[in-house]
């Protein structure tokens, strides 16, 4: 009865943990999914990724930077709709699928250099 009674405590614990993890990065909690930003998270892993990203400091401004133009662009584009946080969400991902494919490119759902030509975005390091 004490294992089943710890087993549960420590997974109260890790929730616990994400939940606080969680509600550091995002501006509110909406129903099932999260809004981060304005933008509506609905793939979990794109969350956690982008959390651990930011926690280990690995989500840096050079790469927020290009995401945002490349969200912009999208945007002035018609492609996207969400909010310009420089976070590459599903939603973001969805929207460089589309214009890959309007655009005959490679369906990457990334920032590839033929992408970055295509939205007129510097073509350094792609971004993911």
């Amino acid at each position: 009865m004490r294992a089943i009674f710890a087993t549960l405590l420590a997974s109260l614990v890790v929730l616990f943990a994400l939940l606080v993890l969680i509600s550091e990065d995002a501006s509110r909690l909406n129903g099932f999914g999260v809004t981060i930003h304005g933008e509506r998270v609905s793939d979990v892993g794109d969350l956690l990724q982008a959390i651990v990203l930011r926690r280990q400091g690995r989500l840096d401004r050079e790469t927020a930077n290009i995401i945002a133009k490349a969200q912009q662009a999208l945007k002035d584009d018609g492609f996207y709709s969400g909010s310009i946080s420089g976070a590459m969400t599903a939603s973001t991902r969805e929207a460089l699928r589309s214009f890959q494919e309007a655009n005959q490119l490679n369906v990457t759902g990334s920032i590839d250099k033929d992408t970055a030509r295509q939205l007129g975005l510097p073509q350094n390091e792609p971004a993911t």
